[in-house]
């Protein structure tokens, strides 16, 4: 079965979208190198995250030029493995880069926020809002770099939790009753020795 022929207006929008990718994640490149080589802790994530971003952006170039001669990638056999891990690259990358939240956009600090910027820009305009979501090639490229970065827009969604079943309460106890009286109704000098005499 062919898949659909893309649109002329996304098709003419791949160039376009692959050259503004391609700056915004080689200025991030530029900035990790900037960035990172001032921390010792930080300096053996340079090289993965350099090989991430550029094999990205030439993974998604080549993509593009593909749709920009009208030759739409084959649809991917189910079960076939993915490259949207949070690590593409190899076991030795997954060892290497952190996988918290928001990690990359903390360590850069507010100069990420640009980059932040335009790439959620990028994303939300409608051309490529349209592409992504007719070529699922490019949203596997894209949506990793997108939470990299910490876009709430490429969050994974999340899988609704099944309800808990409703667990039976148990009876209330019953009131306690004293079973003997206070001991200073018993002794009533024990009462009064423990209070304060004037």
């Amino acid at each position: 079965m062919s898949a659909a022929p893309l649109p002329a207006p996304v098709q003419a929008f791949a160039p376009d979208f692959a050259r503004r990718l391609g700056l915004i994640l080689a200025g991030l490149a530029a900035l990790i190198a900037r960035r990172f080589l001032l921390s010792p802790r930080l300096v053996p994530l340079i090289i993965p995250l350099w090989t991430r971003l550029n094999r990205a952006a030439r993974r998604f170039a080549r993509l593009m030029a593909r749709l920009a001669a009208g030759r739409l990638p084959p649809p991917r056999r189910p079960g076939a493995p993915t490259s949207a891990s949070p690590n593409p690259g190899g076991p030795r990358g997954a060892r290497v880069l952190p996988g918290g939240r928001l990690w990359l956009v903390r360590a850069l600090g507010h100069e990420a926020a640009g980059y932040v910027a335009q790439l959620e820009s990028l994303l939300a305009e409608p051309a490529a809002a349209g592409l992504l979501a007719q070529v699922p090639a490019a949203r596997r490229i894209v949506l990793p770099l997108g939470r990299l970065l910490g876009l709430p827009a490429c969050a994974p969604a999340r899988r609704p939790r099944a309800p808990r079943p409703a667990r039976p309460r148990p009876p209330p106890l019953p009131p306690i009753r004293p079973t003997s009286p206070h001991p200073s109704a018993k002794w009533p000098w024990l009462d009064r020795s423990f209070r304060k005499r004037d």
